[in-house]
């Protein structure tokens, strides 16, 4: 009787590096994929829903038939908008013009009825206006710089996205009661700096980077 070898010890493979695509796997594979501009890049055609209120039931069971039926998509939400990108721009057009035809976004916090075409175009030129006003705002009184911080250093320490914007949306409460709506505030400010300055804002920043 002769002795059967030990089989050989196992060795786990090596987790793919964050923030970047593994050679060997699809470069559209969502798991790989952690920081915007990785996202931006893959996904480069997006269109946005402005939501500040839920969609109801039904609403989401058609949306995500409709996003699987246009193929591979990113979702994220951030300060009530919704953003969702595609590999092409088609499907990206497509969506766009789903969301308008069946009224899917909604203007007003906590509400459920969908916007028209014409209110909604109205409230895309007023977000604008109000982003330079906010902008200039926050450069003014320093809260620009203040609240940009406050957002990296919770998402330094751990936390999701979402609750380091209503931390930082708290401190504009604070140090400005005077502000209607400190947490819009904050996210047009973070948006903002993410974009314009996007190395430096994740620098030390733990999890995946993207708002």
């Amino acid at each position: 009787m002769t002795d059967t070898p030990a089989p050989p010890p196992f060795v786990r493979p090596p987790a793919p590096k964050r923030g970047r695509i593994p050679r060997d796997q699809d470069p559209t594979a969502r798991g790989y994929l952690v920081n915007a501009a990785d996202i931006e890049r893959v996904y480069p055609h997006a269109t946005q829903v402005i939501q500040r209120g839920h969609w109801l039931t039904y609403e989401q069971a058609e949306v995500n038939v409709t996003l699987q039926k246009l193929g591979e998509y990113r979702l994220n939400n951030f300060n009530g908008i919704t953003t969702i990108r595609f590999l092409e721009p088609e499907p990206a057009s497509l969506f766009a013009e789903h969301a308008l035809a069946n009224g899917l976004h909604r203007l007003r916090a906590n509400s459920n009825k969908g916007a028209t075409r014409e209110e909604v175009a109205i409230e895309w030129e007023r977000r604008e206006a109000e982003r330079e006003e906010i902008l200039a705002w926050g450069r003014t009184t320093g809260m620009l710089r203040e609240v940009v911080q406050h957002y990296r250093f919770e998402r330094s320490t751990g936390a999701w996205s979402y609750t380091a914007h209503l931390s930082a949306g708290r401190l504009i409460e604070k140090t400005h009661p005077t502000v209607a709506d400190p947490v819009n505030y904050a996210g047009v400010m973070i948006v903002w700096a993410e974009k314009e300055h996007r190395a430096w804002f994740w620098n030390g920043c733990r999890g995946n980077h993207h708002l």
